[in-house]
């Protein structure tokens, strides 16, 4: 017992060692933390950005007339979907208004008004409904001087993400209980559900928050005459995501201008009424803070930003003041609001300085609530963004590069949809207000403003319902209907289909990075470079190679996006952390910005910003020290937050905290210590080599602001060309952070040509894989499917670390590299049949066709005295059995059908059908007649499961029929291996023909040509053959992670042979070739192959692009109604393109007949009269004779109408007429040259 005990106990560690998530409980996180950014930003939008963006509703007042009272105030008080907040007073208005008793309702279906049951997401994939909740709001009433009035309102349906705070999947934390829900075991969340369709917010970039970004563009100079190209631009943004942008625009004069944007327009005022107007100032302190970034000890060339020239310039500011006669910060406010009175949105008017306030507080810097502040950030001392401006336009500092990832951040899905949200209330109150407006000036006797009642009926044809339907309409069509424009550079585009191709092609959707819709169209490609500043943030092989390349991109493993939450998960308070960073900085010596409080400028000293706020300044002898000190604290605080036995400890600085030290240099970046704390940043971890690795594990977050002034290190050993003054500060933890999840599956992925990595991530996008677990739960419209895939022998630790093997993507084949036969010239290859013929590559396409006979007007009409309401109740006993006019059924259906649909109406599971077949039928009681649906298209089917409504089976109203395409390979099918080596299936072998090894007798199941190597550069192709034939000969994976050969050992030194020895040297202790070539014998012949054969095992994928979705045969079809040519496209019966190539097959040849038949007589085959005289085709039409003139010619009578002839009407004459044979469309392009008054004339000869 004890021999035999041992001997299992030994079997078992050789497996765990061979496939360690076997043997022990899977880890999800770090596929967690793949989709963790978009479910954070979603949970805060429910636990605190509804509650700010209600404070920046505006709310709205109606005047009633008669009494000269006002219905005051109409706002939506509780917008709040947390349950888990506790009662607020909200004093916009005293005694007026407040918040309390916050709630959301979680996705439910309703079978009566007295029962209700949770709604799960698999239940709206398959019935095709969408996953949301009840939106509720509180509607508050004030008329006159009287008391509140809370109406509890609905604002429609609220779409939920899948995982959120909301989610009935949130509460199913192990993959045993996300099965049991019909779940995947791996299941994420992170999209939505919108009519049984999974849709997810894509992430677009956008310019980094709360900093001053200087620029130069032409644009600048056609605001208006004298401005020039340069200007400094900071997008500002509120606690609620919603942003301003504000932009400081450089004079000839000497002058700038701040323009800011108030819907959908721009307003330009001198800055030196902003000056003013914000704060109590006199001329001489305005002028000292302006020049204080000039120092006279200092000369151009050795530190200072400033000129001589900015007090001639602060002069001209000032003279403009007194220009337009303004001397206090009074006279500034009294102009400010005399000029934007007519702009503000308001029913009565407005005090002048209560309009200035808006304008200041709602439009200007946003960001900040303090107007010293605000004044600070345009002027402090040497700062910021005014001296940031002249410093520009004198040349002593560089303009920021909007196109780098440095000035760079993302829009998070929740920030989208509380700015959308926000807009949409605000309509929805002023369309309410509106109607109210109207009623009440129609002075009709029947309706009382005074009346909640009367009100209330009113507001409801406003149509609250729109709001949650709007939210719905963003997220099915990705389209922001906005006036506004939200601060945003696009309007569409904004989701996109979460397509379940494969597992890979499923998770790219939430770490891809889009830059905007706008840039597609732009003919420069500075926009689609990948910049050195992106190092370790965006994948650079990850992008695709056709038109989005270099605009839609894709984060590196190591990357995350910075959100409200910690790493425990506990939201952060950034007022308290904001405070902290002061007073560690104030501790380190740093002077707060004090009012009036003039100090040295640079080089000496350097102004300190957090969040865009100017907190102090800092002499530049110590800031290193000050940012040494605060990257320690971010250590200290990352090693906190990732240890599992600390629940929560107050830190001084966050760990993801940005510290971006620019340093003073001449013509470089303009100086300053800029720290970031806000969400929707890039973060990635790196290691702290000036902290001890014996006391903690130094692993510090950095962004991409900060890493450009770092000196980080690889780990190959080489210093990057750095300088010995220059040390190292900071290392890579490992090479593969630069590459993204799907870029770092490729095998030794640092052997290949570059080009071809990008290949593979897209084509490992294109796979026909195991797409999911859950296959019987999911209706999608087209699923692909392989029946029996296989995990890759040679693979990188990201296969583990993303449990990748759970939906596996490919087969391990034997490929044998050689010129065979002419079957595998170019890309083609051959496949072994008999391989095939055991299910190598074998998938299928599955396929749903939703039935639903009942349509909202057969459903039982409301009464008349009832609203319409815009959901459907489903109970059974709310619906009577004769308003069902349709009913699934086989009665008098032809008996040929009874062999393809049961009594039921509905098909047999497992039937074969054929095109045409029908497969499910439907009787009409009003008019006693049958249909049946036929399957569509050309291709055979198997009838997977037919899954009907359990909730209606009595009168079945619905059913979901899915269907089972097999699809098995065949010439045409594309295949791929993991290193962008594609090619196409042109020949399926017989097992007896293929070659076979001499040594083991094994015959190849695949053959692709040598010529692949040599150009294409795929040496990593050749060490995975070489690898994995070792590897299946010792029952061994085999680590293939890129990067991994080149790296030290542990101990710093070097190894002593290189990656090809150490897997040679394992063939050869199994008596195989060193360099894994066989001798191969012909399966024809029988004969020895005159040389060696190279043959191993490759991991081959099966892309989706098959011949029996693509193939299209006709002769005559449809034509374009405008060139006349045949259409294109399959599904439309268009006909295949004859383009240049088989053009140029075809003469290569000489056979022109051919040629004419294909590009003429089949095509837009037309007749044209051409007048020989003119030569045009244009001018030439049928005219009839004229009977009068004719009669008195021939003087005989002539029938009812005279014979036509062909006449040009500009030669007048119908001498010269000849008929030419031409494509149609040479007569549609002489058409549109004439609409260019560009006359084209045919010269005619025999």
């Amino acid at each position: 017992m004890g021999a035999s005990t041992g001997v299992n106990e030994e079997e078992k560690v050789v497996k765990s060692a061979r496939r360690p998530h076997l043997a022990e409980e899977k880890d999800y996180e770090a596929l967690r933390e793949i989709f963790r950014h978009h479910i954070e930003s979603f949970d805060h939008m429910l636990d605190n950005a509804l509650y700010a963006m209600m404070q920046n509703v505006k709310p709205v007042e109606v005047l009633d007339p008669a009494t000269k009272l006002k219905l005051r105030n109409i706002l939506l008080t509780m917008l709040c979907y947390s349950s888990s907040f506790d009662p607020y007073w909200l004093i916009l208005n005293p005694d007026i208004l407040w918040l309390s008793d916050p709630e959301i309702f979680e996705p439910q279906k309703e079978f009566s008004r007295a029962m209700t049951d949770p709604l799960y997401p698999f239940e709206c994939r398959q019935a095709k409904l969408s996953y949301s909740g009840t939106f509720m709001a509180y509607l508050n009433f004030q008329y006159g001087d009287g008391g509140v009035i809370r109406d509890k309102i609905s604002l429609g349906q609220f779409p939920i993400m899948l995982k959120s705070k909301k989610c009935h999947l949130r509460a199913a934390e192990t993959p045993k209980e996300l099965v049991s829900l019909k779940e995947e075991p791996s299941e994420m969340g992170g999209y939505f559900i919108l009519n049984g369709h999974e849709r997810v917010i894509r992430l677009v970039v956008l310019p980094k928050r709360n900093y001053p970004t200087s620029m130069v563009r032409n644009s600048f100079r056609e605001r208006r005459e004298g401005y020039t190209d340069k200007a400094v631009v900071i997008r500002c943004v509120r606690e609620d995501q919603s942003a301003v942008s504000v932009k400081l625009y450089y004079l000839n004069s000497g002058s700038a201008r701040l323009g800011f944007w108030i819907q959908g327009r721009e307003y330009l005022l001198p800055v030196g009424i902003i000056l003013k107007a914000l704060t109590e100032t006199t001329d001489h302190e305005i002028y000292v803070s302006l020049t204080s970034s000039y120092n006279e000890k200092y000369d151009r060339g050795k530190g200072s930003v400033g000129t001589q020239l900015i007090g001639e310039r602060a002069k001209i500011i000032l003279d403009e003041l007194q220009h337009f006669s303004l001397y206090t910060r009074t006279q500034c406010i009294q102009h400010i609001g005399e000029h934007f009175q007519a702009v503000m949105m308001r029913l009565e008017k407005q005090s002048y300085s209560d309009v200035a306030d808006t304008v200041l507080r709602d439009y200007i810097f946003v960001h900040l609530d303090d107007n010293i502040d605000k004044f600070n950030l345009l002027i402090f001392q040497f700062s910021l963004m005014l001296q940031k401006l002249f410093s520009l336009v004198d040349q002593t500092s560089v303009p920021d590069n909007p196109d780098s990832l440095q000035h760079h951040e993302v829009l998070l899905p929740g920030h989208l949809i509380t700015i959308y949200l926000k807009e949409k209330l605000q309509d929805w109150l002023l369309r309410a207000k509106r109607l109210l407006q109207d009623e009440v000036d129609k002075d009709n006797k029947i309706f009382e403003l005074s009346s909640v009642t009367d009100a209330r009926k009113v507001i409801d044809k406003s149509g609250p319902k729109q709001i949650g339907a709007a939210i719905e309409n963003l997220l099915k069509t990705g389209r922001l209907n906005t006036q506004s424009g939200l601060d945003l550079q696009q309007r569409a585009g904004m989701t996109v289909m979460a397509e379940r191709l494969n597992y890979l092609r499923f998770i790219s959707h939430f770490r891809a990075v889009h830059r905007g819709a706008a840039f597609a169209g732009l003919r420069t490609t500075s926009v689609r470079k990948l910049l050195p500043e992106s190092w370790g943030f965006m994948c650079p092989v990850h992008t695709p190679d056709g038109e989005p390349c270099g605009l839609l991109n894709h984060m590196t493993s190591s990357c995350r996006l910075t959100s409200y939450y910690d790493s425990k998960g506990k939201l952060k308070d950034f007022l308290e952390i904001r405070k902290s960073i002061s007073k560690v900085l104030v501790s380190i010596g740093m002077t707060p910005a004090l009012p009036k409080l003039l100090l040295a400028g640079p080089p000496e000293v350097l102004p300190v910003l957090l969040d865009g706020r100017v907190v102090g300044s800092i002499a530049s002898n110590i800031i290193e020290k000050a940012v040494s000190h605060m990257r320690s604290l971010k250590v200290e605080a990352s090693e906190i937050n990732e240890d599992p036995d600390v629940d929560y400890v107050p830190l001084s600085i966050p760990e993801d905290l940005e510290v971006g030290y620019v340093p003073l240099s001449m013509g470089g970046a303009y100086p300053g210590l800029y720290l970031f704390t806000s969400a929707s940043r890039f973060v990635r971890p790196v290691q702290n080599l000036q902290i001890p690795s014996e006391k903690s594990n130094n692993i510090e977050l950095i962004g991409p602001f900060e890493q450009v002034y770092m000196e980080i290190s690889c780990p190959d050993g080489g210093n990057g060309g750095r300088k010995d003054v220059f040390p190292a500060t900071h290392a890579e933890i490992h090479p593969t952070g630069i590459l993204s999840v799907v870029g770092n599956l490729t095998p030794w992925s640092d052997h290949n040509q570059s080009p071809r990595n990008m290949y593979q991530c897209q084509m490992a996008k294109q796979t026909m894989g195991f797409s999911c677990q859950s296959l019987n739960a999911r209706a999608d419209q087209k699923l692909y499917h392989l029946q029996t895939p296989q995990t890759p022998i040679v693979r990188t630790q990201t296969y583990e670390k993303y449990n990748i093997d759970d939906c596996p993507l490919g087969t391990n084949a034997i490929v044998a590299v050689l010129a065979y036969s002419g079957y595998d010239m170019e890309d083609a290859m051959v496949l072994n049949k008999s391989s095939v013929d055991r299910g190598m590559f074998r998938g299928y396409i599955y396929q749903v066709e939703m039935e639903q006979l009942f349509c909202v007007s057969e459903l039982v009409q409301p009464q008349k005295d009832m609203p319409k309401t815009e959901t459907v109740d489903l109970a059974e006993d709310k619906f009577r059995a004769d308003r069902f006019q349709r009913s699934f059924g086989r009665s008098n259906v032809d008996k040929s059908s009874h062999q393809f649909i049961d009594s039921d109406g509905l098909p047999f599971v497992g039937q074969s059908i054929g095109p045409g077949d029908p497969y499910c039928s439907v009787y009409n009681e009003v008019t006693s007649s049958v249909s049946t649906n036929k399957l569509k298209g050309s291709d055979h089917a198997y009838v997977d499961y037919v899954a009907v409504d359990s909730k209606n089976k009595k009168h079945l109203q619905k059913a979901n029929i899915r269907f089972r395409h097999p699809r098995n390979p065949v010439i045409g099918d594309k295949f791929s291996s993991r290193h962008g080596q594609k090619g196409v299936c042109s020949q399926l072998w017989q097992d007896t023909d293929m070659p076979f090894s001499g040594a083991t007798g094994m015959r190849p199941d695949l053959i692709i040509n040598p010529h692949a190597f040599p150009s294409r550069m795929t040496i990593a192709m050749l060490l995975e053959s070489i690898a994995a034939k070792g590897g299946a000969l010792d029952g061994n994976f085999v680590d293939a992670t890129p990067f991994s050969s080149s790296m030290k050992k542990s101990d710093g030194s070097e190894s002593d042979s290189s990656l090809i020895d150490e897997l040679g040297s394992q063939l050869v202790k199994r008596g195989f070739n060193h360099h894994g070539l066989e001798v191969l014998y012909s399966g024809v012949y029988g004969t020895e192959l005159t040389c060696e054969i190279f043959i191993g095992p490759v991991y081959y994928q099966r892309l989706r692009h098959m011949v029996s979705d693509k193939f299209q045969v006709r002769s005559t079809g449809k034509i374009d109604q405008v060139t006349r040519q045949p259409i294109k496209g399959r599904k439309r019966g268009g006909g295949v393109r004859f383009g240049e190539m088989e053009r140029d097959s075809l003469l290569a040849h000489g056979a022109a007949y051919l040629l004419h038949d294909r590009l003429h007589k089949s095509s837009d085959y037309h007749i044209a009269d051409v007048c020989s005289l003119c030569g045009s085709i244009l001018t030439t039409s049928l005219i009839q004779s004229d009977q009068k003139k004719v009669r008195e010619m021939i003087g005989m009578r002539l029938p009812s109408k005279a014979p036509k002839k062909v006449t040009c009407v500009s030669c007048k004459t119908s001498k010269g007429m000849e008929t030419v044979a031409m494509p149609y469309v040479f007569r549609y392009l002489a058409a549109e040259l004439a609409g260019m008054n560009i006359k084209m004339t045919l010269e005619l000869s025999n």
